[in-house]
């Protein structure tokens, strides 16, 4: 009975141990993000791309970025996935959309790139908010900073066609 026992307070103390570990890990990952999104919930909006329709066949889309890694896509027109999706990204992806908001001068760049000579563009809308920076941007210019449009495919390929999206259980789009 002795030695049950003492199999049983060892099992007991390794998974205490197994816990104790994977709390420390979590509580780790999650003041590292509150480090880059500080005072955002964990389901803050932290980054934003649609992309609008044009007269031709231009992909209308929007993609939202979420604190907690939960991503929304919304496929209108033009696109492979018509419909609401969602999938989730690592905490290291949610932070790489920040460092290369920093790295390319997204934050310095001005709110609009507005031509009022185009007629058939799409506009392209951006958001992005780390580490207490948060900027807009419209964009609906035939010739935008190079740094712009690097932003706004970067927030594209985090979440290229290989994501696992998921169908979303509500389908009604706006229009």
């Amino acid at each position: 009975m002795k030695r049950v026992n003492s199999r049983i307070a060892y099992a007991l103390s390794c998974l205490f141990f197994i816990i104790f570990v994977y709390a420390c890990t979590v509580s780790k990952n999650k003041a590292v993000a509150d480090a880059d999104f500080p005072g955002e919930p964990s389901d803050s909006l932290v980054a934003y791309l649609e992309r609008t329709q044009c007269f031709g066949t231009c992909p209308h889309y929007s993609i939202r970025f979420y604190k907690s890694g939960y991503v929304m896509y919304e496929g209108y027109d033009h696109v492979k996935k018509i419909g609401r999706f969602y999938t989730y990204i690592s905490n290291e992806q949610l932070k790489s959309i920040g460092t290369k908001a920093e790295e390319t001068g997204y934050f310095e760049l001005n709110n609009e790139y507005r031509n009022p000579h185009l007629t058939d563009f799409p506009t392209i809308y951006s958001e992005v908010r780390f580490r207490g920076k948060q900027k807009k941007i419209t964009h609906y210019d035939a010739d935008p900073p190079r740094n712009l449009v690097e932003m706004e495919n970067y927030l594209d390929k985090v979440v290229a066609e290989d994501a696992d999206w998921v169908m979303h259980p509500v389908q009604d789009l706006k229009d």
